[in-house]
């Protein structure tokens, strides 16, 4: 938000379903004096290194000033409305009448479970949860069994 005025230099990632999205992007921030009295006085939060964690820290007001989008970034939206609206929500065809969500949940293939991510254990918990929200037909069928997860070096 820096290029668009506002006094830190937050970043911001946005995900919108028309290519025109990218007009909001410009460019890398450069030349942004971090140690300078002016970005000092509106800084919004410090970080330190507490082990192996980054742990922030804010000031309280300066982060409730920095909630709000700049004018010119408000200004720059207001611009290309019209072409983020040209291109219509994406609609998705409606599954066939015949689809069974079930059916197609069951002849999955859990061949690939992205042990490097710890899915697995993420499973592991979901499964375990009290407040898990499944329904009852489907709940034989959510990893019945737990065995085809490798548990061996104690990380359930």
């Amino acid at each position: 938000m820096g290029k668009y005025g506002a006094k830190t230099p937050k970043r911001h990632i946005t995900w919108c379903n028309s290519k025109h999205v990218n007009l909001l992007n410009l460019g890398r921030l450069s030349g942004w004096n971090y140690k300078s009295e002016e970005y000092e006085k509106h800084r919004t939060a410090t970080t330190k290194v507490v082990g192996d964690k980054k742990t922030f820290q804010g000031k309280k007001k300066a982060l409730k000033n920095s909630q709000h989008y700049p004018y010119r970034f408000g200004l720059r939206v207001l611009r290309i409305l019209p072409k983020l609206q040209a291109d219509g929500p994406r609609v998705f065809p409606a599954p066939p009448a015949d689809f069974d969500p079930l059916q197609c949940f069951m002849s999955h293939e859990f061949t690939d479970m992205w042990e490097d991510a710890d899915i697995p254990q993420a499973l592991w918990y979901i499964r375990g949860n009290r407040s898990l929200n499944v329904p009852a037909e489907w709940k034989p069928h959510f990893f019945p069994s737990m065995d085809c997860f490798d548990f061996s070096e104690g990380q359930a």
